[in-house]
């Protein structure tokens, strides 16, 4: 078994089915398996031609292979990265266009999945703006490329070839192992409670979505298919027609079933590898595989997949970017697109590099300047997006937002810089010590921190400490209610933070204020009863203490959404845009209104950020005052503050009339 039609028909297949996947096709949530056929349509030609250079030659020229790969992979890649950076230099605000920036670097390094692995899973929001995320499984394929043919010359020296099976077996049971190990027995979050670069391990799901080790079952079972005996695989005809066709329909069943929620890969990846391994096997001997997989369209299609992997997604991200979601006229025009420009890289540049002939010294004179000019394009590429990225004056100044980073980082420097006595660094992770008899305290999440600006800047005469820890509710602890983080130590350290703030609350006998603030989390009737207890326990030890309601958040990143170059994108068309999520408000405001109901002390900020069911997030010029999807900049905390006190808020267990929203 070779290389064939029908092989070509499996990458039309796989490379389809992403792109319609991606392109949100309703009825193809799944489709992302096809990078999965494309890691075992991997394992059996590498693996197929390293066995045959091997049983030709008796050795496998490493650097020949390499040289292989480089020609076969680099070109096309590095162009479509020059011409994604440049769309994102057009398009993306500066932080996002550092990002890309950093994501082209890993990708000319073969390192994506790991840089991509670093940040968030691959399913998130936050893929929408990611415009070389796909070249995550590039990483994974080319590490595969890097260690195999040195672990086969190995193998093939040194051990039988049972040896070798066997070899390859144990391997992709144990990459398989792995699978189950991070993705059923919470491997990683027992690594994540160790230290140093063991915490990196937070997210079993995504470690094994994006790591190579994760993968090796699947190009192992391409791999064992090598060497498996033809004649063990002879079947007549009519049962091969059988087993093709329930291989494909098997594949396009996962295709519908399986979704972003599902287990993967471990064992669903699993069933993709079995079946691929299927339609590898048979195909050849199938004459419905003929009509189906090795017709002119599939092998053309397969042809070029490469160059329309590389491509499609890209041009996805940067029509969203500007246009805003797909409808049907979209993906029909973004279809007809990916075709144009992949089909162009694939005769312009793909094919160019990829056969070089060495029958005469000419050829390998064009091998040798080849192989230079591979290498001088990188050099360039590296340099050319090294310098757009620091290209000052692209976004204009009335459309600049700094960064979530830059905003933390200014916000720790102004208001973080002191440190109060009796008050431990332990619990109050921000301080503002104004040499004031009166403190007002915050207590909770980062949504209790994102405060501090606009609480010290209306409390000018008073000390502000924040009682802070990212993502740790106030009310995690208590009635049975647990904030679950990815590892168990994070967990526990959030509960004992909320207690050792009552146990300082409770010998502290200075002058504060404490507002309780937290994300919404839980339902309003849980977080409502576990809030009155902690205003009426704090009361008890002499405090003044208010639930300081959550502001109503965008569930968008507006501000990033503005900052954006005007080479491409008119005021008009960002107004068009750059919208709220008005399903998410709708719901954060449901639930404002009902804790404000059943809790005690509490400032409904609502109240005034929202009017006639909508609400505000820009200040009266029209400046975002969000720096994030759902973190006030401290602008926007200075302002609203503002408005809350200039409206008489701070008084306990007062609620707003509609008049004083309006002032």
């Amino acid at each position: 078994m070779g290389f064939s039609k029908e092989i070509q028909g499996m990458r039309a297949i796989a490379v389809m089915a992403v792109i319609l996947a991606h392109l949100s096709i309703s009825w193809l949530p799944g489709g992302f398996i096809g990078v999965d056929i494309f890691f075992i349509i991997s394992g059996y030609l590498i693996t197929g031609l390293l066995l045959r250079e091997y049983d030709a030659t008796g050795d496998i020229s490493l650097s020949d292979f390499y040289q292989r790969r480089i020609r076969r992979l680099f070109p096309a890649m590095l162009v479509t990265c020059l011409f994604t950076v440049l769309g994102g230099f057009l398009i993306f605000s500066q932080e996002r266009f550092e990002l890309l920036v950093d994501s082209t670097l890993a990708a000319f390094f073969s390192v994506s999945n790991f840089y991509f692995w670093s940040q968030v899973g691959y399913f998130d929001t936050e893929s929408s703006v990611k415009p070389l995320l796909h070249t995550w499984s590039l990483g994974v394929e080319e590490q595969f490329y890097l260690i195999w043919p040195l672990l086969m010359l190995c193998m093939l020296r040194f051990c039988s070839m049972r040896g070798v099976v066997a070899t390859v077996f144990v391997l992709s049971i144990l990459s398989f192992w792995l699978n189950a190990l991070f993705m059923s027995y919470d491997f990683g979050d027992r690594l994540a409670a160790a230290d140093g670069w063991r915490s990196g391990f937070l997210d079993g799901n995504s470690t094994a979505f994006y790591l190579m080790p994760f993968r090796i079952f699947e190009f192992g079972l391409g791999a064992l298919l090598v060497f498996t005996r033809p004649r063990w695989l002879v079947v007549k005809p009519k049962v091969a027609d059988v087993l093709v066709l329930g291989a494909l329909a098997g594949l396009l069943f996962l295709m519908v079933y399986l979704t972003e929620a599902s287990i993967f890969p471990y064992y669903n990846a699993l069933w993709v590898a079995l079946l691929s391994t299927l339609l590898i096997a048979f195909s050849s001997q199938s004459r419905v595989a003929g009509l189906l997989l090795g017709n002119p369209i599939m092998v053309f299609i397969g042809g070029i997949s490469y160059s329309l992997y590389l491509v499609h997604w890209p041009l996805i991200v940067y029509y969203k970017a500007l246009f805003g979601e797909l409808d049907a006229v979209a993906v029909g025009g973004l279809l007809i697109a990916t075709f144009v420009l992949g089909y162009s890289l694939n005769v312009l540049v793909e094919n160019r590099f990829r056969r070089v002939r060495r029958n005469d010294s000419v050829s390998r004179i064009r091998a040798f300047f080849g192989r230079g000019a591979i290498a001088l394009a990188l050099f360039f590429s590296i340099l050319t997006v090294l310098l757009l990225k620091n290209v000052d004056g692209r976004v204009p100044e009335h459309r600049v937002a700094l960064s979530n980073a830059e905003w933390r980082k200014l916000e720790r420097q102004q208001y973080c810089s002191d440190k109060l006595k009796r008050f431990p660094k332990s619990i109050f992770t921000c301080q503002n010590d104004r040499d004031a008899k009166h403190t007002v305290v915050l207590w909770g999440d980062s949504h209790a921190l994102h405060l501090v600006a606009g609480i010290s800047e209306a409390f000018p005469d008073s000390n502000v400490a924040v009682a802070h820890l990212d993502g740790c509710i106030s009310q995690s602890g208590f009635d049975g209610l647990i904030r679950k983080f990815s590892s168990q130590k994070l967990t526990d350290d959030c509960v004992e933070r909320n207690k050792a703030f009552l146990r300082w609350a409770g010998s502290y006998d200075g002058d504060v204020a404490i507002y309780i603030s937290s994300a919404k989390r839980n339902t309003p009737e849980q977080v409502a009863i576990i809030n009155n207890k902690h205003v009426s326990q704090l009361e008890r030890y002499g405090h003044s203490a208010y639930v300081l309601g959550d502001f109503i958040r965008p569930g968008a990143e507006l501000a990033q959404c503005y900052s954006v170059p005007s080479y491409l994108i008119t005021d008009s068309m960002l107004h068009a845009r750059c919208k709220s999520d008005e399903q998410a408000v709708k719901a954060e405001l449901r639930y404002s209104e009902k804790l404000a109901e059943l809790s005690e002390n509490y400032i409904p900020v609502h109240a005034i950020q929202c009017g006639k069911g909508e609400c505000s997030f820009s200040d009266d010029t029209g400046r975002i005052s969000f720096r994030d999807t759902h973190h006030l900049s401290p602008f926007g905390a200075v302002y609203w503050v503002k408005r809350l006190k200039e409206a008489g808020a701070f008084q306990p267990g007062r609620a707003l009339t509609t008049s004083q929203t309006s002032q």
